[in-house]
């Protein structure tokens, strides 16, 4: 997207979606989601694409995936972002053993329950690339303190294939707002199909369930008041949002409610603090925002 046509909307959206079709409710094989991948990075939405997620045991399976599905001397570099086993040594075998080509390990994606676990497992990984540490609330000042000292960063989960994995708008909210306090950059992860909260299926099967999802926009929007100091009730208020028209799209500015965010300041903040999410499907929030009218 070249900068003079730059757009608020533009600046919220480049690079946002971190593609996960290897995990549920999609569930790819690898060789499915490498060429979908692929698909997506020739379509017109491909500067919406962010990495390639793949669990570290299953690197040398993208690699074969990849071989068969690209052409090394004419892609330009997939970045991938590797999930972690949950054991540093496995980790840096698997990722020393990975051949980097025209797929580049760009980041990796860590779950901890303590700070004392956070600083271990951050010392042993590659210093290249940025690390993502999936916290639990109970936690998280202790752990963003860590992040923070590292050079790292925070992830969190926004929902599931259970009803009961969909966390409240106040968590949410509370992670935002202390992320944004410590200056932590973030990456949401699962629940994000659709760019405003609402009622949808949880998984693609015709008998699923349903519950109240929250939206992607919803989320890096709240993000963004937060970044700008918004108090929690506000971030809480843009977590629960479920009109579309209430976000203003203007070519220089997002507007909501009484806040006016630049399309510099929406840029800044999608640098520095709100990364990106992980989604199995591209094509289903690319859909909806072309039915919303904002594609």
């Amino acid at each position: 997207m070249g900068a003079g046509r730059m757009t608020a909307l533009h600046a919220l959206l480049e690079g946002l979606i971190d593609y996960a079709g290897i995990f549920p409710p999609a569930s790819l094989d690898i060789p499915a989601a490498v060429r979908n991948y692929s698909a997506y990075r020739a379509s017109d939405e491909a500067w919406m694409l962010g990495r390639f997620v793949v669990p570290a045991q299953r690197l040398a399976e993208f690699s074969s995936a990849f071989a068969e599905a690209c052409c090394y001397e004419l892609v330009t570099p997939w970045l991938l972002s590797v999930l972690s086993t949950g054991d540093a040594a496995a980790d840096l075998g698997l990722l020393s053993s990975f051949n980097e080509g025209a797929a580049f390990l760009d980041a990796i994606e860590l779950k901890v329950v303590n700070a004392a676990q956070a600083q271990q497992q951050l010392a042993s990984m590659p210093p290249d690339m940025a690390s993502y540490v999936e916290i639990a609330s109970q936690q998280r000042n202790e752990i963003l303190a860590v992040l923070k000292k590292s050079g790292a960063r925070a992830k969190i989960r926004t929902g599931g294939v259970a009803a009961d994995l969909i966390p409240s708008s106040q968590e949410i909210a509370d992670f935002l707002v202390d992320c944004a306090k410590t200056k932590v950059p973030f990456k949401a992860t699962a629940g994000l199909h659709h760019p405003l909260r609402s009622m949808q299926k949880l998984t693609y099967d015709e008998s699923s369930a349903t519950a109240t999802m929250h939206g992607f926009v919803n989320v890096f929007v709240a993000a963004m008041v937060a970044y700008q100091g918004a108090p929690l009730e506000e971030v809480i208020d843009v977590l629960n949002e479920q009109s579309s028209t209430a976000f203003q799209w203007e070519k220089n500015m997002l507007k909501w409610r009484n806040y006016r965010l630049s399309t510099k300041q929406v840029k800044a903040a999608r640098q520095s603090f709100a990364i990106s999410f992980g989604s199995c499907s591209f094509t289903e929030p690319v859909d909806d925002l072309k039915t919303l009218g904002w594609l």
